[in-house]
């Protein structure tokens, strides 16, 4: 079969078509960046997206925040869980926004493609601490790491194309660059730089299935992340191949056994409490 031949114009184009919240949780990242950011600045950009914005109250509001007084507004929320609670919550409606729709070429369902998602973000963020690399970058280049299986999806719904056989045991890039040009790890490479994502972070993406050779850190986190949210939650079929962790991945990481083991344990309850958050 004749591949689609992707342009990057075209993915661009498809990737308009994806919810607002991956783009808004880069900007608000950048936000927090900034010491001279205030909650008023928080808010007004969380704003810019109203149902976002409701949603990110109801989930303050819930159970797992045990809230004796109920906040009613956006700057309420803000001012109570305060600015990196945000951004983890921003992440997680993200992740659940991306996963409304399953991946059908890909045979991955919304609620696996959500926890697969938000789980590879909070180890990410949890790893970065003892790697010495950025949390809100981790989690954001966790969250948004299949971006570039979605766009794939998009540009090629109204192909003949054939759903990825998982008995084949073709890996995913090969099949993906047999039907389409190029991969998801290429495809989210042009995407994430369009979005304007810091190039060390969106190059971990490009190269994480196959991370040997390479030596920024957040490759290798991101390979031991993705592995270990493939193992709890059965990750996306094609994959199991990539996720062999090695001496190599923890070297270059710059994190030890022990570390990864107590930052998946942390990871885990934070996933568990945004999850109840979520409903």
């Amino acid at each position: 079969m004749v591949p689609i031949s992707v342009s990057p114009a075209e993915l661009i184009e498809a990737a308009k078509e994806l919810p607002g919240a991956p783009r808004l949780l880069i900007e608000l990242g950048d936000l927090i960046h900034d010491p001279r950011t205030d909650a008023r600045d928080v808010t007004e950009l969380i704003k810019q997206d109203p149902a976002l914005a409701a949603r990110l109250i109801r989930m303050a509001n819930s159970a797992a925040y045990a809230r004796s007084e109920p906040v009613s507004s956006t700057e309420g929320a803000v001012s109570c869980i305060g600015f990196e609670e945000v951004h983890r919550l921003i992440g997680a409606l993200a992740s659940a926004q991306l996963s409304e729709r399953p991946l059908q070429l890909h045979g991955v369902d919304g609620a696996r493609l959500r926890k697969v998602s938000l789980f590879t973000a909070l180890l990410m963020e949890e790893l970065a601490v003892p790697a010495g690399e950025s949390r809100r970058r981790c989690y954001t280049v966790g969250l948004l790491r299949s971006v570039g299986i979605m766009a794939l999806e998009i540009v090629g719904r109204h192909g003949r194309i054939p759903p990825f056989n998982p008995g084949s045991g073709q890996p995913l890039d090969e099949w993906e660059k047999c039907h389409w040009g190029m991969d998801n790890c290429e495809a989210a490479e042009i995407i994430l730089h369009e979005w304007r994502l810091p190039h060390e972070t969106v190059i971990a993406v490009r190269h994480h299935y196959r991370p040997a050779g390479y030596h920024n850190p957040i490759i290798h986190l991101l390979a031991l992340a993705a592995g270990s949210a493939s193992d709890r939650y059965q990750g996306i079929a094609g994959e199991e191949g990539y996720w062999k962790p090695t001496d190599e991945n923890f070297r270059k990481a710059g994190i030890q056994l022990r570390e990864f083991q107590q930052a998946s344990e942390r990871a885990q309850k934070t996933f568990q409490r945004l999850e109840a958050a979520l409903g």
